[in-house]
């Protein structure tokens, strides 16, 4: 039996003012999707010219990087775990790693100090396949100048936990040419006979850089990251705007940092 958890996630080029920087949508960028290991083997990367996310891969996987690549903007100021699922009311994490002290920004030297947590699940492999458009539209009939079916590649982490022998848990990336955006979704397969309970999933747990910093105001009056848009399926209320349908988008205050 398979589960599936959806959740989409863009992010938006923000053009500072005062400078000079390629616009996507008056000069879609050539720029193909790219999925790279690096030399070492410890990092993969997936790219489009536009923004580009690294995930460390041992001693087991966690994201080290998410940049907009127009403006050189880093999202990320700490390691977190890929996503935390609640499992028959125990909640476990998917990947991460543990051992940054300092929580404002992130020095590629740390991630070799850096450990595994003994309940998480463990990154196992990955696999790369061709993007498959979720929704096959139809081009006829509407304004748009671009009439190709989107284009990408999808990247899936497999992960497994040494107590839960019958779970599979895979994190899929979806990333897509010529448009800032990251698709991310994750599937639990029951490979076994025994009944499991998905209490909880969060499908994305992020350490984003503060958008500012004031000394005086409720946390819910800072102003949240401007770099970064999240949309999700889970969106309801039959609202006009998305932000007040929007069931699953929380930020929340980090006490380790």
């Amino acid at each position: 039996m398979k589960f599936y958890i959806t959740a989409l996630f863009c992010i938006l080029i923000s053009i500072a003012f005062g400078q000079q920087y390629r616009d996507w949508l008056i000069k879609p960028p050539s720029d193909k999707s790219v999925i790279q290991k690096s030399s070492d083997g410890k990092n993969i990367t997936i790219s489009n010219g536009l923004v580009q996310r690294s995930f460390r891969l041992q001693p087991n996987l966690v994201c080290i990087d998410y940049k907009n690549l127009v403006t050189g903007q880093q999202l990320l100021r700490a390691v977190a775990p890929e996503a935390v699922i609640t499992i028959d009311g125990r909640e476990y994490n998917i990947g991460g790693l543990n051992g940054q002290k300092e929580k404002a920004y992130l020095l590629p030297e740390w991630l070799e100090t850096f450990t595994k947590g003994d309940n998480d699940f463990e990154y196992v492999s990955y696999s790369v396949a061709p993007l498959q458009p979720f929704v096959k539209w139809k081009p006829e009939g509407w304004w748009a100048t671009n009439k190709k079916q989107p284009e990408g590649k999808v990247i899936s982490f497999g992960f497994s936990h040494k107590d839960l022998k019958h779970l599979q848990v895979n994190v899929h990336y979806a990333i897509y040419d010529g448009i800032p955006l990251i698709a991310k979704w994750l599937t639990i397969e029951n490979k076994g006979a025994v009944p499991t309970k998905i209490n909880r999933v969060k499908s994305e747990v992020i350490a984003l850089v503060e958008e500012e910093s004031a000394v005086v105001g409720k946390p819910d009056l800072m102003k949240k990251p401007q770099g970064i848009y999240f949309e999700t399926n889970y969106a309801f209320n039959n609202a006009m705007r998305y932000d007040i349908s929007d069931q699953t988008t929380h930020y929340k205050i980090d006490s380790s940092y």
